[in-house]
């Protein structure tokens, strides 16, 4: 489906560009950010955000191809389906990075979710990007060291319609208290609006007066968000997504998704900040994943994406995501709706 479609490509059908998710968290513009002492690996939750920085700073800023090292663990599995497997994949492509003069990364995002960090950041100066990208990168820690990696890229693209860039916006992480109930607030506009399209209950999850959007072909707005899945369940066709991941630290939720649409099999990265019990903004990165035989690992782009923290499916307790929906079935309810409801 083409990808002005989906607001950056493709969750949109699902009833609106999985606005997913979710989550970030200590902000931080490693920019200027001074780099920790090598030795200076931590355990706890607390500072599992500052690892992964410095792993990523030591790779891209600082060349450091010893950092590989430092800050993967020996069992290291890579999801990233264009990064070859184990510390020897990311030996390779922090030797890939430390032959790129200009390569560097800014990191203007954190969240922390039990042993998973997830980092929303700029490469900039990568060869193999041509160009500067926008990237989720989602790591998961064992005792100290990151074990697993799971990633989606973009290119940078110019200011959307209201004037807003793929990074910019509120970075600081807030109400750590109400993370379970901002987690459960996108779950379930996930399942209401992308994926059933009931775009007459927007405004019980998003807010109507303050929404922001970063999405490249979108400007702010819920108005907006009802054009989209308006022209996308008119076109019909049919959209197949697997949420993945639902991480959340305090006012900000990540989802990862797993799309099979038309264009292709896509990796959704999008985040949600919530205040006061409303998304308020919203951010993401569609990743077109290449074929299978084309893959330089076996592990797969979601494989193992799965923990305790992921939601169940529907029919079990807490459950609110389904995993597949035809557009088409739900063209007849979205023009009724479209008929009734004035745009915001």
């Amino acid at each position: 489906m083409a990808r002005d479609l989906f607001a950056n490509c493709s969750f949109i059908a699902q009833g609106f560009i999985v606005l997913a998710i979710i989550a970030s968290g200590v902000a931080t513009s490693l920019q200027s950010a001074p780099a920790q002492s090598q030795d200076s690996t931590v355990t706890t939750s607390d500072n599992l955000g500052a690892n992964a920085r410095q792993a990523m700073i030591d790779i891209f800023r600082n060349k450091d191809m010893a950092a590989v090292g430092r800050h993967f663990g020996e069992s290291f599995k890579q999801h990233d389906p264009n990064l070859a497997d184990g510390l020897a994949g990311m030996k390779s492509f922090a030797a890939e990075i430390a032959s790129s003069p200009n390569a560097d990364i800014r990191i203007y995002r954190t969240l922390v979710d039990g042993d998973f960090v997830l980092l929303h950041s700029r490469y900039e100066g990568v060869a193999r990007y041509a160009g500067s990208v926008i990237a989720f990168d989602l790591f998961r820690f064992k005792d100290g060291k990151i074990v697993e990696h799971w990633g989606g890229q973009e290119p940078e693209a110019p200011p959307n319609l209201s004037g807003r860039s793929q990074v910019d916006g509120p970075t600081e992480v807030l109400d750590r208290e109400k993370t379970e109930a901002n987690r459960t607030l996108v779950q379930t506009y996930r399942e209401t609006v992308m994926v059933l399209l009931r775009s007459d209950r927007i405004e019980e999850f998003v807010d109507s007066a303050h929404y922001a959007q970063h999405a490249s072909k979108i400007g702010d707005g819920i108005a907006r968000l009802r054009e989209r899945i308006a022209s996308v369940a008119k076109e019909g066709g049919q959209l197949h997504l697997t949420p993945r991941r639902f991480m959340a630290e305090g006012n900000f939720v990540l989802v990862l998704t797993e799309g099979d649409i038309p264009s292709g099999l896509t990796a959704l990265y999008d985040l949600f900040r919530v205040e006061n019990g409303k998304i308020v903004e919203h951010w993401d990165v569609l990743t077109p994943i290449p074929p299978r035989d084309q893959w330089k690992n076996a592990n797969g782009p979601f494989q193992a994406a799965r923990s305790s923290l992921t939601p169940k499916r529907i029919g079990e307790e807490s459950g609110c995501c389904c995993t597949r929906s035809s557009l088409a079935e739900h063209v007849q309810h979205v023009s009724e709706v479209f008929k009734e409801t004035d745009h915001v």
